[in-house]
Formats: C-alpha cells, sequence, structure tokens
C-alpha cells in the first residue's frame, strides 16, 4: 500500500480546526464525530510533558509554529481538540492533545479532572475512541518516578480492557544512538511495559518524519519491529472502543474521580509526595538549627521554605481529589461559539 504525499504546508492540506474541549460542532454546527461515523476517527494523545506529543500531532498535521512545544516548558495547557479533514484514505481524524502530568503550571489533579471531564463528555455522546497513544522519550536513560507516575496513572485511566487499541509510541530518537536505543526499548518492553504488551498494547516508534507517523497511526501499514514480547492482536482487527475505564467508572457507576482506578493511584501518588517532603522538611529544620555559619543558615532555610511550599501544594491537591467533582462534570454546558479554521482567514 502506497503512503499519502505528506503535507507540506496548512495551505496545501485539508481544513483543520482547533477545537475546544467542550464542543464537537464545526462552523456550520454540525458535529463533527458523529454525522458519518464510517469517515472518523479519534485518537486521544497522552504522555508526560515534553515527549512530544504536539509535535507528533503537528507532523501528520502538516504544521508547525508557536503552538509546537520545543522547549523545556508545557505547551499544551489544556485538552485541545485538533481535527483534521481527509487526513488519510478520506476519513477525517480527531486529534485529542492532552497536557501530560508534572504540567509548568497546572496542578497533576487539574490535568486528571481536565482528561476526565473530556472523556466523560465523548462517553456520554457516545463516540468511539479509536486508538489511545502514550508517548514516551526514548532518550530517558532511566524510569524517573515523574515517568513512573504518569505511566501507572495511563494505565489506570485505561484499563485492562482498552490495552488492544493503546500504542506507545517512543520518540526523541534523532538524541540517542540508535543501537543503544534499542537496548533500551527492548528493556522497557521486557520490565516496565511487559503487563501492557501481553494485555495487547502496541509498541511503534517515532523518528520525527511523516511516514513513521502514518505508520503509528495507520493500521494497515507495515512496521519494522524489534524482538521481545509481542503480541498477537491483529491490528486490522481491533475494534474502536467507546472509552477508557475512567469514563465507565465515572458514568455508569457514578464514581467520584478519587474513587476511580486513575483517581485513587494518583492519590497514592501525592500522599507519597507529602511523606517524602515532610521528611526532608524535619531534616532542613534539624540541619538548620546545628549550623553556625549565618550563609550556610540563610541556605538552609531559603530550600526548608521551598520545601514547605511544596508540601501545601501537594496538600492543597489531596484536598481538591477528596472533593466531589461530578456536579461539574455533568453541569450546564457553556454557549458554543464557532470553531475557527486554521490557515483560514
Amino acid at each position: 500500500m502506497r503512503l499519502p504525499a505528506a503535507p507540506r504546508t496548512v495551505a496545501s492540506f485539508p481544513p483543520l480546526y482547533i477545537l475546544s474541549s467542550v464542543h464537537f460542532l464545526t462552523p456550520s454546527g454540525t458535529s463533527i464525530m458523529t454525522d458519518n461515523p464510517s469517515k472518523e476517527r479519534t485518537i486521544i494523545v497522552m504522555g508526560p510533558t515534553g515527549v512530544g506529543k504536539t509535535t507528533f500531532i503537528n507532523c501528520l498535521a502538516g504544521r508547525d509554529g508557536p503552538g509546537v512545544g520545543h522547549g523545556i516548558e508545557s505547551c499544551t495547557a489544556k485538552v485541545e481538540l485538533i481535527r483534521v479533514e481527509q487526513a488519510i484514505h478520506g476519513r477525517n481524524i480527531t486529534f485529542v492533545d492532552t497536557p501530560g502530568l508534572d504540567d509548568t503550571y497546572k496542578a497533576d489533579i487539574e490535568i486528571l479532572a481536565d482528561i476526565a471531564a473530556f472523556l466523560v463528555k465523548v462517553y456520554k455522546k457516545n463516540v468511539k475512541i479509536d486508538t489511545i497513544l502514550y508517548l514516551h522519550r526514548i532518550s530517558d536513560i532511566r524510569m524517573s518516578g515523574s515517568l513512573l507516575k504518569n505511566l501507572k496513572i495511563f494505565v489506570s485511566l485505561c484499563g485492562i480492557q482498552s490495552m488492544p487499541n493503546v500504542t506507545i509510541v517512543t520518540t526523541m530518537w534523532h538524541r540517542v544512538d540508535k543501537g543503544e536505543g534499542e537496548i533500551r526499548e527492548e528493556e522497557l518492553k521486557r520490565k516496565m511495559w511487559f503487563d501492557m504488551i501481553e494485555k495487547g498494547c502496541q509498541v511503534k516508534r517515532f523518528d520525527g518524519t511523516y511516514k513513521s507517523a502514518l505508520c503509528i497511526i495507520e493500521p494497515g501499514q507495515p512496521e519494522t519491529r524489534t524482538s521481545g514480547p509481542s503480541t498477537s492482536t491483529d491490528p486490522s482487527a481491533i475494534q474502536p472502543t467507546r472509552g477508557p475505564l475512567l469514563s465507565s467508572e465515572m458514568v455508569d457507576k457514578r464514581k467520584k474521580l478519587k474513587a476511580t482506578a486513575a483517581g485513587n493511584e494518583l492519590n497514592k501518588e501525592i500522599k507519597n509526595l507529602i511523606k517524602k517532603q515532610r521528611a526532608a522538611s524535619r531534616k532542613l529544620r534539624e540541619l538548620s538549627k546545628q549550623s553556625a555559619d549565618d550563609t550556610e543558615k540563610r541556605i538552609l532555610e531559603q530550600e526548608l521554605q521551598e520545601t514547605d511550599q511544596k508540601i501545601k501544594k501537594a496538600s492543597e491537591q489531596h484536598a481538591v481529589l477528596k472533593r466531589n467533582v461530578l456536579d461539574w462534570l455533568f453541569g450546564p454546558k457553556p454557549e458554543t461559539s464557532e470553531v475557527p479554521r486554521v490557515g483560514q482567514t
């Protein structure tokens, strides 16, 4: 099967929409996801901050600019829908760009609540999710606490039943030696991702090119695989899912966010963080009392203030997680506004 030509500019590509996380309407007022399901696909893109989620979407949409996150600070601040018309073989694709946990400006609980709000809305509209992509930097030498937290919450959010619709996408291959990257990828498959792969999850690579991005989202495209654990799931036989586990937990079972698997996982992470920060705070207080050097004492007191501030923020997140957010999620919708086309005047 021949690959569709990569789009070069927005002007030469089919109309692209930037959509609000609340509404699913085109400027004409028609639904973008439910009018003709056979011509629509919905792909959710998730992962930690800075893994290249927006860059991946922009590669397929044929655009680049200020909205693409190339720096160390997070770019995507909220759930954003990006629709590309007639993207592949006449089918429209709606990409759901999500912020990662450990966002530069937003607390983890805010991000999880934003994602939960979106998932609940599409679940109630009976919008099928074709694919859920989880991006991971292959350039990361080890699985840090932050990366592990993101992965754990992602798995608990999706649930086992969604794994055949999940693809782990490794990024940043240009930052590592290919051989070293392949060794790292195999180790992740054997350890961190083993259970996910066993349940039907796939692992693919994004090397920054349109061709590799297309192979990730198009089941019919061939891809070179490496050795290691794999699944016998036939990609062409995978059916869209109505939504991740979090959706059914909050809609069908009417659970509070904190009672969901993802909320419970985040709650454990926050409690562990508070415990570690409090231990660090006690240690800094002891060192400050014992210090006879004024300069050292000032430095220790400054670190203590920063640690206490982190404890305060984590405690606030913990308190928010205990609240009932169902009223907010199922509350009245704001008024619909027109959705602008990108590249159109």
